[in-house]
């Protein structure tokens, strides 16, 4: 059985846990101060600690001593320290020393479900021992953050497609982090000494498409006074990232297929073949499939790009997304336009949480930095977010349902273990529910996670 000490004085998040984890094998130990958790945590081997760190500056000295203790005694435990919000009177660099996460109050239930949860999965997979300082689930990853499934496993892709010289397509929704993701990979990867060169080839002329990625000779076309080099060129040793690949026209489909195939190109009206030492990575916000299905994209290409696929989920698949990366973008824009934001009013979150954000992660930035930098004082109020937030349509809403990851080319393997992501990340890892939901039982939901390497 996994057991978890929540040290807390109101008893909210040991009730928290008792509901979302019922059915399952875990036992929630509660104690008020600090001092009580130092006595328990020494006789009882605990899986989880959440620590909700009060001002006294007597219970923090404690929590910190006893902090120290665990991470020298018992490296199978997972630390979760709550604080004030951005700037509470424990230093963060001495907490992050110790703690495997800190959340800053008001605690979403969410995030902290998907962090104890992450922390199970984790003991589960290897012999039930947390690493603290070498191995931790990365709550934040080459940049970006998230600790639901979805996003564990888009970090996973990451590292995996590093590895490997070979074509990425990466899919998703607009303001997802395609390119978030392209450049982690760049530099994780053999070539990260060598440049990166990323071009959004929607925002350039289908005249112009080609001379932009290959060069041009001196005289290839009017106003063309001069030879030039092109994005494969100059990206030589390194990575090219083809973002809105579904936008080139045909000609520049067929340079680029010559280009994987051959590692090699020409410039527009040049006839000598130039060497293409480059890694292509390319992302889409549309259906490529569909797109081959429509004939307005060549079949053969799509198959030399999408060698190895990552899909990035869209925020609202990103169970505990929303309180994280608010809590993320409030203090940055905080010390940007010099502001004292210090806490999310109560009757903000709803707002936020219930929205479906179509524009994802990049509009959930915009909202947080108009909001910041309209606020008067220390609250972040409704009346500082847009009206659309405000008195949302129903077709605006979490609940209109959204597509999920699973698309068609996905093999019936593939698109099983992508919808047993889904609905535990929808059940915010409780696996009884998520059985329930598949309609199957809890030991058959094992059996299917440790095939798919997910245990």
């Amino acid at each position: 059985m996994s057991k978890v000490l929540v040290v807390e004085k109101t008893g909210t998040i040991q009730a928290l846990l008792k509901q979302r984890f019922a059915g399952d094998r875990i036992s929630v130990d509660t104690v008020p101060v600090i001092e009580r958790a130092m006595e328990h945590s020494m006789a009882t081997g605990y899986d989880v600690l959440i620590w909700d760190a009060v001002a006294s500056k007597t219970e923090q000295s404690k929590g910190l001593e006893l902090l120290d203790l665990l991470t020298k005694n018992s490296s199978r435990t997972y630390i979760i320290v709550v604080t004030d919000q951005w700037a509470g009177p424990i230093r963060l660099d001495r907490l992050k020393a110790y703690a495997h996460r800190t959340l800053t109050r008001p605690v979403q239930e969410d995030e902290i479900c998907a962090l104890v949860t992450q922390a199970f999965l984790q003991q589960a997979s290897g012999n039930g021992v947390i690493n603290h300082r070498e191995t931790p689930i990365p709550l934040e990853f080459e940049g970006m953050l998230g600790v639901s499934l979805p996003m564990q496993e888009v970090f996973k892709r990451i590292v995996e497609a590093a590895s490997e010289e070979i074509s990425v397509l990466i899919t998703g929704e607009t303001g997802t982090g395609k390119d978030m993701v392209a450049s982690a990979i760049h530099r994780r990867s053999r070539r990260k000494t060598g440049p990166y060169i990323a071009v959004n080839t929607g925002a350039i002329s289908s005249e112009l498409i080609a001379s932009e990625l290959f060069g041009r000779e001196r005289g290839a076309y009017t106003g063309a006074v001069e030879a030039a080099k092109g994005h494969f060129e100059q990206a030589h040793g390194g990575t090219i990232f083809l973002d809105e690949i579904s936008t080139i026209n045909e000609k520049a489909q067929v340079s680029l297929l010559r280009v994987l195939e051959t590692k090699t190109f020409r410039r527009v009206g040049g006839e000598k073949d130039i060497c293409a030492n480059v890694r292509v990575i390319a992302a889409t916000n549309e259906n490529l499939e569909e797109a081959v299905r429509q004939k307005r994209f060549r079949e053969d290409l799509f198959y030399r790009l999408d060698v190895f696929r990552i899909h990035v989920p869209a925020l609202r698949e990103r169970p505990g997304g929303v309180a994280l990366l608010t809590n993320h973008f409030v203090p940055h824009f905080n010390a940007i336009y010099k502001k004292n934001v210090r806490a999310i009013a109560k009757d903000t979150w709803p707002c936020l949480r219930n929205y479906s954000w179509p524009g994802n992660v990049r509009e959930l930035k915009n909202v947080i930095q108009r909001a910041v930098l309209m606020a008067k004082g220390e609250e972040l109020t409704p009346d500082l977010l847009p009206l659309r937030m405000r008195t949302l349509d129903p077709a605006h809403t979490i609940a209109a349902g959204q597509p999920g990851p699973i698309h068609v080319g996905m093999t019936l393997d593939v698109v099983e273990r992508e919808f047993i992501l889904m609905t535990l990340a929808g059940t915010q890892g409780n696996k009884k529910e998520a059985a329930q939901q598949l309609g199957i039982s809890r030991r058959a939901l094992y059996d299917k996670l440790k095939k798919h390497g997910l245990l």
